[in-house]
């Protein structure tokens, strides 16, 4: 899996998510503590960031591990910004390490990625979530990963919902894929992060397995003035708390709110359950 942050708060360097912490993505490239599937997520990383004046966010991405990239240290301590969205990338298995299978993603005005995979992938569950795409989102997808095809969906449905609500058609996508998955006897999971100049909404989610971890830390507790989401703590002091599975996270100049995600109960592993019992009875 991968692993992610963001920033939502005074403007401050990217290097203060990516390089100066102890435990920032950087070092967790290399050094991941609570990352399924190993430690080292070296299969190149991005970073996005909104500027004063600019309707469509900055990006920097690279198929290079984050620890040996030379213009990641370079660029993020002279861009300065308040809302930061950083990954690092573990490539599933089958997808290609190129750069535009590199997260993040610019969707319109919004930044967005996810640490979590969609299976089985890919195939046809691909096939059915690109079919849900608006005409411009689907063409606008490049690659191959589950990643950019949840992204293009959750950005379908934003333009299905006005007024906009990025929450709304968040919870939209992840119902959708989730019973695309299920009906293809697979699993969702996703921790989302999705960024735009007014704030950052974050999930956790996941089924029918545990979602990944995922932490806040508010200015109410070290972070002067800002807030932070990550996979797990960018460093060991205090402050940090997991968010619960199941869980929407809203960050803006209001601060911080947790909801449950509230996404309506399945029905399809049941309806498995039972043809398989009536199968093995018969």
């Amino acid at each position: 899996m991968c692993r992610i942050a963001a920033y939502f708060g005074p403007p401050i360097p990217l290097s203060a998510v990516l390089h100066d912490p102890p435990h920032g993505l950087e070092h967790q490239s290399q050094a991941a503590r609570q990352m399924s599937g190993g430690s080292v997520a070296g299969d190149g990383w991005g970073v996005g960031w909104f500027l004063p004046g600019e309707a469509t966010p900055g990006l920097l991405k690279s198929i290079l591990p984050l620890w040996s990239d030379q213009n990641a240290k370079t660029v993020s301590s002279a861009v300065v910004s308040g809302t930061i969205v950083g990954h690092i990338r573990l490539a599933s298995g089958g997808i290609e390490v190129c750069f535009i299978n590199t997260p993040l993603y610019v969707l319109g005005q919004h930044l967005f990625t996810i640490n979590g995979e969609l299976k089985p992938w890919p195939g046809a569950l691909s096939r059915a979530l690109r079919a849900r795409l608006d005409d411009k989102d689907e063409a606008a997808v490049q690659g191959s990963t589950d990643a950019e095809m949840l992204g293009a969906l959750w950005h379908t449905y934003l333009r299905r919902t006005p007024p906009v609500d990025e929450a709304a058609a968040l919870r939209a996508a992840l119902g959708e894929a989730r019973r695309q998955a299920l009906e293809q006897g697979g699993a969702i999971k996703a921790n989302v992060i999705i960024a735009s100049h007014d704030g950052v909404l974050a999930a956790r989610y996941a089924e029918p397995d545990e979602p990944n971890t995922l932490y806040c830390l508010t200015e109410e507790d070290r972070w002067p003035g800002g807030t932070l989401i990550a996979s797990e703590p960018l460093d060991d002091g205090p402050g940090w708390k997991a968010v619960k599975p199941n869980t929407l996270v809203r960050v803006d100049r209001h601060g911080l709110h947790r909801e449950p995600l509230a996404l309506e109960a399945s029905q399809h592993r049941g309806s498995r359950a039972r043809s398989a019992s009536l199968s093995a009875s018969s």
